[in-house]
């Protein structure tokens, strides 16, 4: 593995990420932005950047004119024009007096004291959460390290569809939320990065916003600002029980509309809370005094705008979280100066982001085929259908219907919190469940001690983990699904650990009032590194994700080697599909069992003067779950046997490997001789693992009968234990007959 090409391809993802997410929208909207606290400043570059592209790339598509030299001028030209703007700015207030000069200084060595201050006071704070990051971008971005190529199949179709748009069609699978593609089409239009590239790597870095928009809400909820890292902490360390949660998390470090847009589900009920919560900020003029609207207003419409633009299921969740605080504020909410400006930002929010979908429906473009699925979905049937034992489970949805209120708590308790956790677990989460409520409620009736600001926020937390677990167990039970496919618990498994994590928020708080500041920042800090080495002691560390491996490195290495080595569009690679995206832009890609197939004609022939053929001596198990392996202190090998006993049964044409060891066959003579299986859909053949060896097997032995009829022409291009590529050079005039009949 070419290990410093692949760095500086992250490298070149982590900088376009950085300058389009961030440092654009500060820069271009500085006049904006320079009051606001760093969470505000945060939450609106990563929402209203990404309403903005989603709005420009599909406006510009929906009109025909979508190319690269429009999408660099209207990016780059309102930066640039920032820039200069600022910089003149600067020489007005400095080219003056002496005396101004002077004071400019002075003001400019008072800021930095501030600045320094501020930075000495929360040091520790800010170190221990830039540790919590990075440390979560590490362990998410590990797999792309391993196996550089795509993790899961669902990424050839997104290929397809950001594809399409560098040659300027939108919609082309299909009316579908575009906000990722449209943010990965830029970071190619601007920079040139590789579509590859930023799907490999983009998730493993963005996972970041997720776990700081999951922190900036929990500063809201919890009274002693070093809660929401014991949280992170804990979700970033303790391992998993349950394999839909690993397969939740695994979804995580995979560049996927859903997962990119997680983060909006946060601060969408962050700034519904700041809105419902800082009356003394509404602007009040002599046009609006009827109605509260204020900034934190503004940010609430962007993230549900942001939240729809990229993902259906992430505005699913976000009305859910909302929902759960909303219900302890209805009060405020049913009344008319709050009411008709949340209402309005609601609409406006939807219409920002559905306004390019109507346009393509509008024009006849249909919905994709993922939208009809993911309603077929909901009623629950496909998951009770892979429920572990299937006759309990259609027994469970016959007596649903029926289930007394005293059932179904056992019911819910059984394919919720225990399937989850365990039993262990399940019960420790209930009993501090029980016992912050029981708090709660006894602080509402007497606060001898004023502790009622401290647990103000716990119970809105407390039901939405509640609602993400009977989300969760409702297809278990015979219930409709209201989103489908385990995608709802990574955020929902965050949550319950910040109720786990309540209690100490409780301690702290009350230690803060009598203890010196240095003293609890230190104890908050020995906390968090003694959650991390508690998990490792006592055995529950978290363990490696995996990919779904498609490829071999040798593979994805080679390709790139030929496209930076061959001219454009004077190569053809005969190999299965996975090929062809990273190849889609540079050259040819024949598929290899279309390949076989017309060989045994008579006449076969490929047009571009170097064709390379990719052959696997030892077929691949495709898609099995390679489960990866590293450094101890980063993660420890665990998980597959937990997943695999579950996901086997709904996979059953594949399978699950710990690295370095890969699950795959050996290509033979005999094997060559079979007949290939005809399947309706043709990509089973590369799918099914018997069929693989065949078509392998056939590709081989033609390579090599090849190789003895032309052994001047057919060379080996490169070969290894797993791997073989053959190659040879035709005239373009003159093209060899492939045929072998």
């Amino acid at each position: 593995m070419d290990t410093w090409y692949w760095v500086f391809e992250y490298g070149k993802v982590f900088c376009g990420y950085l300058f389009l997410m961030f440092i654009w929208p500060l820069v271009v909207f500085e006049w904006h932005l320079r009051t606001k606290d760093v969470i505000y400043r945060f939450s609106f570059c990563v929402t209203v950047q990404i309403v903005i592209i989603n709005i420009i790339v599909l406006r510009l598509g929906l009109f025909h004119i979508l190319n690269r030299q429009i999408v660099m001028i209207l990016f780059y030209g309102p930066f640039i024009a920032a820039l200069m703007k600022k910089i003149a700015k600067r020489r007005t207030k400095t080219v003056d007096t002496v005396k101004k000069k002077q004071k400019l200084r002075r003001r400019i060595r008072l800021r930095i004291k501030e600045i320094w201050w501020r930075f000495s006071m929360r040091a520790g704070e800010y170190s221990m959460l830039a540790v919590i990051l990075i440390f979560g971008i590490m362990y998410f971005s590990y797999g792309s390290s391993q196996v550089c190529s795509y993790g899961f199949g669902d990424l050839y179709v997104h290929h397809e569809w950001i594809y399409a748009l560098t040659k300027g069609n939108v919609f082309s699978g299909g009316v579908y939320p575009q906000g990722m593609h449209c943010f990965i089409y830029c970071l190619d239009a601007l920079f040139g990065i590789r579509v590859y590239s930023s799907l490999l790597f983009l998730q493993g870095i963005h996972v970041a916003v997720l776990l700081f928009s999951a922190y900036a809400l929990l500063r809201e909820v919890f009274h002693w600002r070093y809660t929401p890292m014991f949280v992170l902490a804990l979700f970033l360390t303790l391992d998993l029980l349950n394999a839909d949660q690993i397969y939740s998390m695994f979804r995580l470090q995979i560049t996927l509309p859903q997962e990119f847009g997680l983060h909006t589900q946060f601060l969408c009920a962050l700034f519904l809370v700041r809105y419902l919560k800082d009356e003394h900020r509404f602007i009040r003029n002599q046009k609006s005094s009827r109605y509260y609207w204020s900034d934190n207003l503004f940010l609430f419409m962007m993230s549900l705008a942001a939240s729809i633009s990229v993902h259906f299921y992430t505005t699913i969740m976000a009305f859910v979280m909302c929902a759960a605080f909303a219900v302890f504020a209805v009060k405020k909410i049913f009344v008319k100066k709050r009411l008709i400006p949340l209402a309005a930002a609601v609409l406006c929010g939807c219409f920002l982001a559905v306004m390019p979908m109507a346009g393509a429906l509008a024009s006849g473009v249909p919905f994709n085929y993922s939208i009809r699925w993911a309603v077929n979905t909901m009623d629950g049937e496909e998951t009770r259908n892979f429920d572990n034992s299937t006759d309990k489970g259609l027994q469970r949805k016959e007596k649903s219907v029926k289930l007394i209120p005293v059932n179904a708590a056992g019911e819910i308790y059984e394919k919720g919190y225990k399937a989850l956790y365990g039993r262990k677990r399940a019960n420790v989460i209930l009993c501090i469940t029980g016992a912050v409520i029981a708090a709660c409620v006894l602080l509402r009736k007497r606060d001898k001690w004023n502790l009622r600001k401290i647990v103000s926020g716990y119970l809105p937390m407390i039901l939405f983990t509640f609602l993400f677990v009977l989300i969760y167990a409702a297809p278990h039970i015979g219930l409709p699904s209201v989103i489908s496919d385990s995608r709802f618990l990574s955020v929902g498994h965050m949550m319950v650990l910040a109720v786990v994590m309540m209690p100490a928020d409780m301690v702290f708080s009350v230690l803060s009032c009598c203890c010196r500041e240095f003293f609890m920042q230190v104890l908050s800090c020995f906390l968090v590194l003694g959650i991390y080495v508690s998990t490792i002691v006592l055995g529950h560390f978290h363990g490696y994700l995996f990919y779904e491996l498609t490829r071999y490195n040798a593979a994805v290495e080679l390709t790139n080697t030929i496209i930076e080595s061959f001219p454009k569009k004077d190569y053809v690679i005969v190999a299965p599909t996975d090929e062809l995206y990273p190849v889609i832009k540079y050259g040819w890609h024949e598929e290899l069992q279309t390949f076989i197939r017309n060989t045994e004609s008579e006449s076969y022939t490929l047009s571009p003067g170097h064709v390379f053929i990719y052959v696997e001596k030892r077929p691949l198990q495709y898609a099995q779950a390679y489960f990866f392996q590293g450094p101890s202190w980063l993660a420890q090998e665990k998980y597959m046997d937990i997943y695999w006993d579950k996901y086997s049964k709904k996979y059953p044409d594949t399978g699950a490997s710990q690295a370095p060891k890969i699950t795959a066959s050996e290509v033979s003579e005999k094997a060559a001789g079979k007949q290939m299986p005809e399947y309706e859909n043709s990509w089973f053949t590369y799918t099914k693992h018997d069929s693989r060896t065949i078509l392998e097997s056939k590709a081989y032995d033609w390579c090599r009968r090849f190789q003895r009829q032309h052994p001047l022409e057919m060379d080996i291009y490169y070969e290894d234990d797993d791997f073989v590529c053959y190659y040879f050079r035709q005239d373009l005039g003159m093209p060899f007959n492939l045929g072998m009949n």
